[in-house]
């Protein structure tokens, strides 16, 4: 039960990360070398503050930066996809 915990909160941090990502990408931010400099920068502070809600494996770290780069992929291609209904013309 315990193993099933760890890997429920795991991938409620990972749906975290692509939902936050693609909101960002969305609405607020185009530019890639910003979105590479925060997300690898967070990633970097992570690992460097003494908390324990911060530690985690390298193979956790990647999983992460592959979530937010595809978060923000799919975020930036949704600015130009047209959300307005076929009744409103």
């Amino acid at each position: 039960m315990e193993n099933f915990n760890f890997i429920y909160n795991e991938n409620l941090w990972t749906v975290g990360h692509f939902i936050m990502w693609l909101v960002i990408g969305r609405l607020f931010l185009k530019n890639w070398f910003i979105f590479i400099f925060l997300s690898v920068g967070w990633e970097i502070i992570e690992y460097l503050i003494p908390y324990d809600i911060a530690k985690e494996s390298w193979g956790n770290k990647i999983s992460d930066l592959f979530t937010n780069t595809i978060g923000f992929y799919i975020g930036n291609k949704l600015r130009n996809y047209n959300f307005k209904s076929k009744n409103n013309k």
